[in-house]
């Protein structure tokens, strides 16, 4: 099908002249052409060009208008330098950035290698930006952030896109690399255990390589089964030198960092600093006509990227030059990659595949920079950076002594891969790097993504993510057809070694890589008849990878499945079905169901009566299916069953695990973390061990101790009976001296609160726990306006100009614009998602012409006035992140 022409009559045009500053000027006499801007209520803006140059122009001018602070901190997020803006919080975000990722040079080289088409539209959306910028200091209305930081942006580059895109897609698309924190693991295991073989089947328990069988996967077993190649091996034949990495890698630490600066969680790959909570994660359920009431498919969900305010996706509508797309994109960066055509949707969740590789490699005696590879030594490559802590964010912190932290950046090339170097043990001589399948394919991989907009069916967006080298599940409908594409790049590995774990240098190999659609993880119209996924397995037999615990023998897309089969045991789906299948899940728990009916029955069979009472409290909770319900609207949850299962689940991480894991036993996070959606009753991965254990499933039986092996079958029932009913007494004294009650019915804890985190000088905004989707959209095709909806949290603007960052933080009230769509998603609703020029006129409540002349910008702009110091700090502290361990993955 041919793309139309969109420009037409503009309506009402105001025009758009240029302005300048001491710094700017205009490029050229004539203007290049011109855009016409249509913006909703909601401040969402589709743009309107037939040359693409102008269009993409528009997008980087539109995007610099809501969120240019925003951006400006992605983009130094993404060089590895934000401490120098935002302060010594991002200290250690720079140290890891600059470890796993690119430095500026890398950066630059990436635009140079890149097509000359891709070049014109990185350059086209810099252009846009700096008109943007230039307009803003010309009237002295750059956003206030830049003067509480005292912080002058620099012209926008095509390079900052790459760095803001790099940070996004380089570090959360891929998964993997956790190998040394397994190694950790299992040498804690062996020094827990007698009998290294008991500790190799504790350390199976929880890392299994291939999915389970009776896992959730979102393509039925009957239609795809897909080998994927990895099994763990025997413990006789796992090599010795494998083994003695693993006994080193309890001594493993940072590479390169001065010691009496500390890093937390460093060998987690999780975003830290202002961008903690920042992930991939999501939700979604696309369904077929033959299921629907319209006869057409529909489809619902979105991503689950963390509660930012402003969010770092942006709405936009693109029209023209072979795009007609309207959705989301991601700040800093061009394009659409989650949205909708008058021709299909499509959403996206996070894929999880096993693309990063931890070698260990031995250090020389006398020289840590020369290691061993294949028998000889060889010489890393090595930088010197010193990260600065901004001096304004040091001074309204309290602290006038700016703080600098020097990293040494270690690299190992072998095999035309750069590896970059992450942890030694100094005493053992032994270093861990890391390979990427997909190091330097950031840009190219990106521009697949974020062009998806310009094709037309099907063939063309499975054509166009064919590569697709980052791991995702895309999720397509159109008039006719639902379709699940996982996507990734994956390795066949060494299969003589256990890739749970670091593998020796000496061994390390990839014989072949599977890419995109390679992976044969997709399927058109599966015989169910929709499709759901919350991050788990893709199909029977796939990769589990490395990470522990992942794709287990439960999943919380089972709690997705179960209300999509209620759905449709009612008959054909309507729009309302389909989104109501989404807040359902958004609102019960995902992980409880698999623990909570063995409590009752050790509650009800035991003599203790209070006990027993908590039983039928936590029954009482069940019969809700485990929602997060405040019926009174009192701020309490209505059953004190959720207390409960908390606390006598947490008693459970410890008897259960302590004695093997030690200090390595992993917490639960049950209050939702700044900026994460809903902890650990969003996810159910961590009480995979524990149910397999209490049915049985495991190799070791973690309700012994470590010193206990032997048991027969009946005892080990008793131990499990037994630590199930001290579980709940040592949580019922918790919960008796909290209330100060002992009736199990007062124990209401108060609702759970989602936090938004401020990435500028807006206040922080909390919401009811929600375990809903960042963005969400809720489409049936063919249905018109009527049928299509979606909805950003809490905004689609986050500009507040100086005066406005003064006003908010003196008085706490803030322009309602930046929470403009907070009400509907909090209630379940959505706004209008135009996808058509009469739809988009039918809403547009502003029009403008863009003038594109492009604008010469050399030299950073200066933000004007100045801030008191308490609202400085205020604006700075609001961005830092909390010291909590955010480990839970929605």
């Amino acid at each position: 099908m041919k793309r139309r022409a969109f420009l037409g009559s503009a309506g009402s045009i105001v025009g758009a002249g240029l302005l300048s500053t001491g710094t700017a000027s205009a490029g050229g006499n004539d203007p290049l052409g011109s855009v016409e801007i249509r913006t909703d209520e909601h401040n969402v803006s589709h743009l309107y060009s037939d040359d693409l140059y102008d269009l993409v122009f528009a997008n980087g001018y539109v995007q610099a208008r809501d969120r240019l602070f925003e951006m400006d901190a992605l983009r130094h997020v993404g060089y590895g330098d934000s401490a120098e803006v935002i302060g010594e919080a991002q200290l250690q975000s720079d140290i890891e950035v600059r470890r796993d990722l690119y430095n500026e040079e890398e950066i630059k080289r990436q635009y140079e290698n890149a097509s000359e088409r891709t070049q014109q539209i990185l350059e086209a959306f810099a252009d846009g930006v700096n008109r943007k910028m230039v307009e803003m200091g010309a009237s002295a209305q750059l956003p206030g952030e830049f003067t509480a930081l005292a912080h002058a942006p620099e012209p926008w580059k095509p390079e900052d896109s790459i760095a803001a895109l790099s940070y996004m897609i380089g570090r959360f698309g891929i998964g993997g690399g956790t190998e040394l924190d397994n190694a950790r693991t299992l040498a804690r295991l062996r020094k827990s255990f007698d009998d290294d073989r008991e500790a190799y089947k504790a350390f199976g328990d929880r890392n299994w390589l291939r999915i389970r069988d009776n896992h959730y996967t979102s393509i039925p077993k009957e239609d795809l089964t897909v080998d994927g190649g990895e099994d763990v091996l025997p413990y006789d034949d796992v090599s010795e030198e494998q083994f003695r990495y693993v006994d080193a890698a309890l001594g493993a630490e940072p590479w390169g960092i001065e010691k009496d600066f500390s890093l937390d969680e460093w060998l987690s790959r999780d975003a830290k600093g202002a961008m903690s909570g920042f992930k991939f994660g999501s939700n979604a359920l696309i369904v077929d006509g033959e299921h629907t009431e319209t006869g057409k498919p529909m489809l619902a969900g979105g991503p689950q990227m963390g509660y930012f305010k402003p969010p770092v996706i942006h709405q936009i509508g693109l029209h023209g030059a072979g795009f007609d797309v309207t959705g989301t994109g991601v700040v800093g960066t061009p394009g659409v990659i989650i949205g909708r055509t008058p021709e299909f949707t499509w959403t996206v969740t996070s894929g999880r595949d096993d693309q990063v590789d931890t070698i260990a490699v031995d250090l020389h005696p006398d020289d840590k920079h020369r290691y061993k590879w294949n028998g000889e030594w060889h010489e890393m490559t090595t930088e010197t950076v010193k990260h600065r802590a901004s001096i304004p964010a040091s001074i309204v912190n309290g602290d006038p002594d700016v703080r600098i932290v020097e990293q040494e950046v270690a690299r190992i090339e072998e095999d035309g891969a750069v590896m970059p170097v992450v942890a030694w043990n100094p005493d053992e001589r032994v270093a861990w790097c890391q390979r990427t399948t997909t190091r330097y394919e950031e840009l190219e991989g990106a521009f697949m993504w974020a062009t998806l907009g310009k094709r037309d069916d099907l063939d063309g967006f499975k054509e166009q993510i064919s590569e697709f080298p980052f791991t995702f599940n895309f999720h397509y409908i159109d008039d006719e057809n639902i379709s699940f594409i996982h996507t990734g790049k994956v390795p066949d590995r060494n299969s003589s070694l256990d890739h749970r774990l670091p593998a020796p240098g000496s061994a390390h190999e990839w014989n072949g890589m599977q890419v995109g659609l390679g992976l044969g993880t997709h399927y058109t119209n599966p015989s169910r008849g929709y499709v759901v996924n919350w991050n788990n397995g893709p199909c029977a037999e796939w990769r589990a990878g490395d990470k522990s615990r992942n794709w287990g023998s439960i999943h919380r897309a089972e709690l997705l499945d179960q209300y999509t089969q209620q759905a449709l045991d009612d008959g054909p789906l309507s729009l309302d079905d389909v989104e109501g299948v989404i807040d359902s899940v958004s609102i019960h728990d995902a992980a409880a169901s698999y623990t909570v009916p063995a409590l009752i029955k050790a509650g009800k069979n035991s003599d203790d009566r209070q006990l027993q009472a908590m039983a039928a409290e936590i029954e009482t909770w069940k019969e809700t299916n485990y929602e997060w319900r405040d019926e009174n609207d009192n701020g309490h949850y209505d059953s004190g069953g959720m207390a409960i299962w908390e606390e006598t689940r947490r008693e459970l991480q410890s008897l259960v695990f302590s004695d093997e894991l030690g200090e390595q036993t992993p917490s639960l996070t049950f209050e939702p973390p700044q900026a994460r959606h809903a902890g650990d009753h969003g996810n159910a991965e961590q009480d995979t061990v524990l149910v397999d254990a209490l049915a049985g499933r495991t190799t070791h039986s973690w309700f012994e101790d470590v010193d206990e092996r032997g048991l027969s079958t009946a005892e080990r029932k008793r131990r499990q009976r037994s630590t199930l009913t001290e579980a709940l007494q040592r949580a019922g004294h918790t919960l008796e001296d909290r209330y100060g009650s002992a009736d199990p019915a007062n124990w209401q804890r108060d609702v759970r609160q989602s936090t938004f985190r401020s990435l500028g000088g807006s206040t922080q905004t909390t919401i009811d726990m929600i375990n809903r989707a960042t963005y969400n959209q809720a489409i049936a095709m063919g249905e018109g306006l009527d049928g299509s909806k979606h909805v950003l949290a809490p905004s689609n603007t986050g500009y507040l100009s100086f005066g406005e960052v003064l006003s908010t933080r003196i008085s706490g009230d803030e322009p309602a614009r930046l929470t403009e769509q907070l009400d509907e998603y909090v209630n379940f609703d959505y706004i209008p998602h135009p996808y058509t020029r009469k739809q988009v006129e039918q809403l547009a409540v502003k029009e403008q012409t863009l003038r594109t002349a492009k604008t010469s910008l050399n030299d950073p702009i200066q933000p004007s006035g100045t801030l008191p110091t308490d609202v400085k700090r205020d604006v700075v502290s609001d961005m830092q992140t909390e010291k909590d361990g955010n480990k839970s993955e929605e």
